[in-house]
């Protein structure tokens, strides 16, 4: 350096040390990133619970699809608290969580358990065409992108349930009932893309005794059923349809409350 020259900054202060567990951009630490990245990669572990799914469905085991089928709803059910309150959004923002979200539960929520529904022989003739319908309509469906009224607390057209709707074709179906499955998933396909409206569990503000406290009874009460598979008490399976009758039902009362209360 030349004498004339004035000392810079850093060799009076010596060098300048970034500190490592703080990120220039938006003052998220390397703690921070790491959490929320492995909220995502929690989420994206779907496609794995999806795949042992698949492997079981070939192989026959439909009771370690069920239980395969629980994991998947499990993380379901907790990355989204998860990501909210690791503030993901910011501190992985790179990683758009809504659409890897949205990926994984048409796999897991749609996609497998119409493969399920084919392989254990319950559509008709000729099955995959059929099977186009809920594909297709869940597919318009997750890319709609008023499909989640998260501020109201509703889904716009039915929320994909492809996986309970296949536990219960599988476990109660009986023979000869094809062509009934057929017309109640028809009847699913075409709900998922009409604008009726079906209550969002995770943010509805009302009745949350009823959605979270009902839904862990429910879920409990089909995981044992499950774990029984094939020797499933059917009056048992029956009597947790109440759950599911009574969630459609509701959603609709409350739609239509709130809706008119709106006017």
């Amino acid at each position: 350096m030349s004498r004339n020259q004035p000392p810079s900054v850093t060799s009076i202060q010596g060098p300048v040390h970034h500190d490592r567990h703080v990120s220039q951009d938006d003052g998220s630490t390397v703690q921070s990133r790491a959490l929320a990245m492995s909220v995502h990669l929690f989420t994206a572990s779907g496609a794995l619970w999806a795949l042992l799914t698949l492997d079981a469905i070939m192989s026959g085991d439909y009771r370690m699809a069920f239980l395969w089928m629980f994991v998947a709803m499990f993380v379901d059910s907790v990355d989204g608290p998860l990501a909210r309150r690791l503030d993901v959004k910011r501190h992985a923002s790179h990683i758009d969580g809504a659409r890897l979200d949205d990926v994984i539960d048409y796999i897991n929520y749609t996609f497998v358990p119409i493969v399920l529904l084919i392989h254990a022989g319950w559509l008709p003739d000729p099955a995959p065409l059929w099977a186009a319908f809920p594909l297709v309509a869940s597919a318009l469906a997750f890319s709609n992108t008023e499909s989640k009224d998260t501020e109201d607390g509703f889904f716009l057209g039915f929320p994909s349930y492809w996986n309970v709707f296949a536990f219960y074709v599988v476990v109660l179906a009986t023979a000869g009932s094809e062509w009934l499955v057929l017309l109640l998933m028809l009847a699913f396909s075409a709900l998922s893309v009409m604008p009726v409206r079906f209550v969002y569990p995770n943010r509805f503000d009302g009745m949350r005794w009823f959605f979270f406290g009902g839904g862990i009874v429910w879920i409990a009460s089909i995981l044992f059923a499950a774990l029984q598979y094939p020797d499933t008490p059917r009056l048992f399976v029956q009597v947790s349809l109440v759950y599911p009758a009574l969630y459609f039902g509701l959603s609709v009362w409350l739609d239509r409350n709130r809706t008119s209360n709106a006017t």
